[in-house]
């Protein structure tokens, strides 16, 4: 899909809602007058220099609860695929997030019940839309896949995505997705991929239990080979 599809695809995330995007002013540093000098004091010897304080070691990047780095931006990866739950749906736009929400409370659900240990965080893969509807698989990573296949239903056994990725990555809440799918689209356009029509976001941090501000959430690109 070209860049401009996905950004197309993903933009009715917002409900229509427009993000106001301002530029902080830099704060004003308030001036201290210089304190008056000190009367000279009696001569001391000089002690040795001291030595140099090294510098402190840099700030780790951000890290999902899998300790997932997410401060990458376009990092080129190869996935492995892995036995997962796959439940298809279909969502209006309007309520795609609490449609994705319910889909994977479902598969955790199907999954608990029938013995099936999630084994990493979940996934949403777009496949197709139109200007009303996205149909998507919702994704859940399990341990192993034993038994028969339909005491899974409505929800079937399947396979993570795999292969060469381009991943993204967005922090924060759902609702300001769409910026980040425009510097996606930006990204692409710059180098020239030719990506393939469905892409993947996956929660590395759980919308359950962690704040909205705090939401960790990789975008994958699969390039077309």
């Amino acid at each position: 899909m070209a860049a401009q599809a996905i950004v197309k695809a993903v933009r009715p995330i917002l409900l229509g809602a427009a993000l106001a995007w301002g530029l902080s002013s830099a704060p004003v540093l308030s001036q201290t007058p210089p304190a008056a000098p000190a009367p000279p004091a009696a001569a001391q010897p000089v002690p040795p220099p001291a030595a140099e304080t090294p510098p402190a070691a840099a700030t780790p990047p951000v890290a999902s609860g899998d300790a997932v780095d997410t401060s990458g931006f376009g990092d080129e990866v190869t996935l492995t695929a892995r036995p997962a739950l796959v439940l298809k749906g279909k969502a209006n736009w309007d309520d795609l997030y609490a449609t994705f929400r319910k889909a994977l409370a479902d598969l955790n659900g199907i999954a608990r019940a029938q013995g099936a240990v999630a084994a990493g965080p979940p996934m949403i893969r777009f496949v197709s839309s139109t200007d009303d509807t996205a149909d998507f698989e919702a994704i859940l990573p399990v341990a192993q896949i034993t038994g028969a296949t339909d005491r899974f239903l409505p929800a079937m056994p399947g396979m993570t995505p795999g292969g060469k990725a381009i991943r993204f990555t967005h922090l924060g809440g759902y609702d300001t997705m769409e910026q980040t799918y425009d510097e996606i689209a930006n990204y692409i356009d710059e180098r020239g991929v030719q990506a393939e029509d469905a892409f993947v976001e996956e929660y590395v941090r759980d919308p359950d239990t962690t704040a909205e501000t705090e939401l960790a959430t990789f975008i994958y690109v699969f390039p077309k080979q």
